[in-house]
């Protein structure tokens, strides 16, 4: 398992070798299986496939689905095109053609991609990895205005160690507004637990546009993502709420702030 999840680590990272032929094999098979199952949608066979630490950590199908339909996803097409690793343990390199929801338009985009996915023996079963998702995902349409500017939430995705969401930022007025949320944006629930914004400079966590701060001109807007820093938690168990701080309009007497609801998991 570690020596399938250190090539998952490199390919992901875009650091593994170039891959070698795929072999005719069960391990192929099962990752043909996994990828078909996919692409019929039939979600529940795809996570029975999955190694026993993921099934754990999506929790159950529900979950596992939740992912992929936060984004309307679709795979349209998909073909093995190369394979590193032994019979201890395989990553698969997998060329598809995905169609999704893009948030910032809310329209429906196609991409190609290469996804690597791990094949790995457990109990005497080979098993699926397909990792770096997170374990709960949904859409949201909240959305709250102030000083003429409208802050709406758009996707939260649930992570082991914090909460992202997909925000559009609007400028509705007639004068230019900056808007700097990650300076002092918080997350909160509804026992009144605040969650603080993830400021790093690693730009696959943290949108370096919004670290920056943004100007909106007039009828401006801004789609980007924030992260929070939170332990695991059950997204149908908690309301949350995003206060977005501090946003200042040109000539305007000071900066302010302005709080989304963010939709409840259904």
């Amino acid at each position: 398992m570690r020596r399938v999840a250190a090539l998952l680590a490199l390919a992901t990272l875009g650091a593994a070798p170039k891959y070698g032929p795929v072999p005719n094999s069960p391990q192929t098979a099962v990752v043909k299986q996994y990828v078909a199952d996919l692409q019929n949608g039939n979600f529940a066979a795809a996570f029975a496939l999955l190694s026993d630490d993921e099934r754990r950590y999506f929790g159950d199908v529900a979950g596992y689905r939740s992912v992929f339909d936060a984004d309307g996803f679709a795979l349209q097409r998909a073909q093995v095109v190369g394979a590193r690793g032994d019979d201890r343990g395989r990553v698969f390199f997998v060329r598809e053609r995905i169609a999704y929801v893009n948030h910032a338009s809310d329209l429906r985009r196609v991409v190609d991609a290469t996804v690597p996915l791990g094949v790995l023996r457990e109990h005497g079963t080979l098993h699926v990895k397909d990792p770096g998702k997170p374990y709960y995902s949904f859409t949201s349409s909240s959305t709250a205005a102030t000083s003429a500017l409208r802050v709406t939430v758009k996707k939260a995705d649930f992570f082991p160690d914090r909460i992202a969401l997909i925000v559009t930022f609007a400028n509705l007025g007639d004068s230019l507004v900056t808007v700097l949320p990650y300076g002092k944006s918080v997350l909160r629930d509804e026992q009144g637990n605040v969650y603080r914004v993830v400021a790093v400079k690693n730009w696959t966590v943290t949108d370096k546009q919004l670290y920056e701060g943004i100007p909106l001109a007039p009828s401006a807007q801004y789609t980007g993502s924030m992260s929070f820093a939170a332990p695991r938690l059950d997204p149908h168990a908690h309301v949350l709420s995003l206060t977005v701080a501090p946003a200042l309009r040109a000539g305007g007497d000071a900066p302010f702030e302005l709080t989304v609801p963010v939709a409840r998991a259904r």
